[in-house]
């Protein structure tokens, strides 16, 4: 059985401002860097010292996943683009209460679980499928070389969908609601298409 441990990075002040990231490179606030301080301390003391670290390349997640690295004496963590947040499009930068004025009937939709018609918008399945192909890998490659735990650093969107998908549920409305900043998700891989989601919202 391996344990794929799935934590949303630490807030950064983007997060605190309500304003929709996405693919953009937001780096943590010092808020943030103590937040992920503390994330790794309940990270490590939940899972021992004995795991890998792999995070999205957005350096949110990156800081939040080398705080856990650090704490193992691993170094730094694998980036990997599999486990990056979806785009946003034209909605990165904006408030929610900006986009519910400029595009409202794209609002109402997306509030409703559904894609936006907006440009630049990451697909729900195409980013589903990304993330789950890093997770099955992940656990792969766990399995031929002993390792119990995998930490993943990540992004909410992306952990629900790749879950969504490695699970068998719809994607759009997700039914697996909100993972909050420095909170994970323990998935477990008992081999084959044998995927349970053991633990939701960890360390909320």
């Amino acid at each position: 059985m391996i344990s794929l441990v799935l934590v949303r990075h630490a807030r950064t002040g983007y997060n605190t401002e309500g304003r929709l990231q996405g693919s953009l490179d937001v780096p943590l606030g010092e808020d943030g860097l103590e937040q992920a301080q503390r994330v790794a301390k309940r990270v490590v003391g939940e899972y021992g010292a004995g795991v890998v670290v792999a995070t999205s390349p957005l350096v949110r997640a990156a800081h939040t996943a080398d705080a856990i690295a650090e704490l193992v004496r691993i170094g730094a963590a694998e980036r990997d683009d599999r486990f990056t947040q979806r785009p946003y499009g034209v909605w990165e930068g904006h408030t929610w209460a900006q986009v519910r004025e400029q595009w409202p009937e794209e609002y109402r939709r997306r509030h409703e679980g559904l894609d936006p018609a907006i440009p630049g918008w990451g697909d729900s399945g195409e980013v589903a499928d990304r993330v789950a192909a890093g997770l099955r890998d992940r656990a792969a490659e766990a399995a031929r070389t002993g390792v119990k735990t995998v930490v993943i650093v990540s992004h909410g969107s992306a952990i629900m969908l790749g879950v969504a998908r490695i699970l068998g549920l719809p994607l759009t409305p997700s039914r697996l609601g909100n993972l909050p900043h420095g909170a994970w998700n323990d998935l477990r891989w008992h081999g084959g298409d044998d995927w349970r989601l053991e633990r939701y919202r960890v360390g909320r």
